[in-house]
This record gives structure tokens, C-alpha cells and sequence, in this order.
């Protein structure tokens, strides 16, 4: 008799992250798993008690890919290679984007998470070093809007044709304001003290 084939939570993982990258999340069964490892759904069940417990690992994994998307260096800017990750991962990874940000809120923690680490960030730019905790926050909040609300219409395809160069032209025509409003505010705050 053969010696049985040993799949890891990492491959079990694997072939979920690629059947949700593929076909969407609504895809991800036990068995679409199991067809994808070329074995019975035993192995999926034997890392992970339930399938939600797979979905929210599919989720944490693509946020690290999003977080890897938010820190290239697409242009000099910190907060700006943010947003433009962001939409560039709406755009290359439409599913994964859906599936994380667009079908629910059963991720909530995971995108408060995210936030939380792209806010930490912010302090890497040195615009915004003087502006406190919540001022950032805000700043970020205010950005997150229309950068979901952009990375959304490229990710179901109300905008087409959209590349680098038009995501950061976007960005920055949009980022130009509410970032210079947000510095001046907190310049005339400080003015006061």
C-alpha cells in the first residue's frame, strides 16, 4: 500500500487563496479544495474545523497581499503609494479585492487591521509627522473613502481602461486637497497654542 500523501495547512491554504483568486469566494467549498489538491476534503477539515475558518484565513493572507501592494515604492510619496497599491491590487486581483472588501462585513477586523497598519505608516511620511494620532486618523479615514470608493469601480469594472498613471493622477488630484486642508487646519491649529 502506498504511504498516504500528507497536505499542509499551507497547501490547504494555497489552493483555497488561488480557487478565491480565480472564481471568487462564493467558490470556496470543501470540496473545490479537496478537487484542487487532487484529494478527498479529509485533509481541508483535518487544518480547519469549518470553511469559515478557511475563508478568514484566505482573508488574512490577502491582506498581506494588499499590505504588500500598499508599501511599493511607486512613486516618492508614502501615503500616496498607499492609496495607489491599494487600487492597483482592485485591479490585478479583482476577486481577492471583492471577496475581502465588497461581499460583507464578515472581515471587518481584518480591514481594521489593515487600517491600522497603513496608519502606523502614515508617520513614515514625513507630511504628516507633526500631526497627531487622531489627525492622522482622520487624514487616513478621509483618504480610505475615496480610495475604497475608486479601487471598488475599477474592481466590478465601472472603470475601465485604468492603469498606474491614472490611478496616481487620480489620487493625487483627490489628495491634493484633502491633504492640504489637513495641513492647513493643523497649521492654524498651532497658529492658537
Amino acid at each position: 500500500m502506498p504511504p498516504k500523501t500528507k497536505y499542509t495547512k499551507e497547501a490547504v491554504t494555497k489552493a483555497a487563496m488561488a480557487i478565491v483568486k480565480r472564481k471568487g469566494l462564493k467558490s470556496l467549498t470543501s470540496r473545490s479544495v479537496a478537487a484542487r489538491l487532487g484529494c478527498s476534503t479529509a485533509p481541508v477539515y483535518h487544518h480547519f474545523a469549518t470553511m469559515d475558518e478557511l475563508a478568514l484565513c484566505v482573508m488574512k493572507e490577502t491582506q498581506r497581499a494588499l499590505l504588500e501592494y500598499s508599501s511599493r515604492p511607486y512613486t516618492d510619496r508614502v501615503f500616496l503609494n498607499m492609496g495607489t497599491g491599494v487600487a492597483m491590487f482592485a485591479s490585478e486581483h479583482r476577486q481577492l479585492y471583492r471577496a475581502l472588501l465588497l461581499e460583507g462585513d464578515s472581515y471587518s477586523q481584518v480591514i481594521r487591521e489593515f487600517l491600522d497598519i497603513l496608519g502606523s505608516e502614515m508617520t513614515n511620511d514625513s507630511r504628516f509627522t507633526s500631526l497627531s494620532d487622531g489627525e492622522r486618523a482622520v487624514l487616513l479615514n478621509k483618504m480610505w473613502i475615496f480610495t475604497h470608493g475608486l479601487a471598488s469601480m475599477i474592481c466590478v469594472g465601472l472603470i475601465k481602461d485604468c492603469n498606474q498613471d491614472y490611478i496616481i493622477e487620480t489620487l493625487v488630484d483627490v489628495g491634493t486637497d484633502i491633504i492640504g486642508a489637513t495641513l492647513a487646519r493643523h497649521k492654524g491649529d498651532t497658529k492658537h497654542d
